[in-house]
């Protein structure tokens, strides 16, 4: 395990699995074809920032950061490298009110993993863990005429899958070595995540 300084006594933390910068181009390019259906109203992710979320911490005291620290130090001990397999697009919300879009990925040991965290430090309203790498969220501040054709978008895409939207296959497959325990960082407008903590699943 390596370490890193936070930036404040309250750091606002999320444990993350990083993917390699070869995945991160070939992710940024069905991206892109997200960009194509969807003009306006999505923020957009930066390649850069691509990566999974398995636990979000949030603002963070100091001794709940210590406690994090040890457990995590203890519960990724032994975590194996494993492999992420995405085979399509996905999203969360309804045709009215959507909220991200995402690669949707499956992996048994990335999700046991999870699991394990999630049984520590186990969120406010508890979910299945699913592994997803959002690539754009939807704004909040949308115009009328933004709502209604996302709404149309979504509903033919829940009609018909993503292929009803002319969308490219989805291929890919990503080694994941490592966990890092991220801080979210602002530079003026826009959102950095730092790396604080890796954990080498392998000694």
């Amino acid at each position: 395990m390596s370490t890193a300084p936070f930036s404040s006594e309250t750091p606002r933390i999320f444990l993350a699995a990083p993917f390699p910068d070869d995945f991160k181009r070939e992710a940024a390019r069905l991206q892109d074809s997200l960009k194509r259906v969807f003009r306006t109203g999505v923020h957009w992710i930066p390649p850069a920032n691509f990566h999974l979320t398995l636990k979000f911490f949030g603002e963070t005291k100091p001794v709940k950061l210590e406690k994090v620290l040890r457990r995590l130090a203890e519960i990724l001990a032994d975590a194996p490298s494993c492999d992420v397999q995405f085979g399509d697009f996905g999203y969360f919300g309804s045709p009215r009110s959507p909220r991200v879009l995402f690669l949707h990925g499956e992996s048994p040991a990335l999700v046991a993993i999870a699991e394990r965290v999630l049984a520590v430090f186990p969120d406010e309203r508890p979910r299945p863990f699913r592994a997803h790498l959002t690539v754009g969220k939807f704004q909040k501040r949308r115009t009328r005429e933004e709502v209604e054709q996302a709404a149309e978008l979504i509903a033919k895409w829940s009609d018909a899958g993503s292929q009803a939207l002319s969308l490219p296959p989805v291929n890919l497959t990503a080694r994941i070595t490592e966990l890092v325990l991220m801080e979210t960082i602002w530079v003026g407008r826009v959102v950095e995540y730092e790396a604080r903590v890796r954990y080498p699943p392998e000694k």
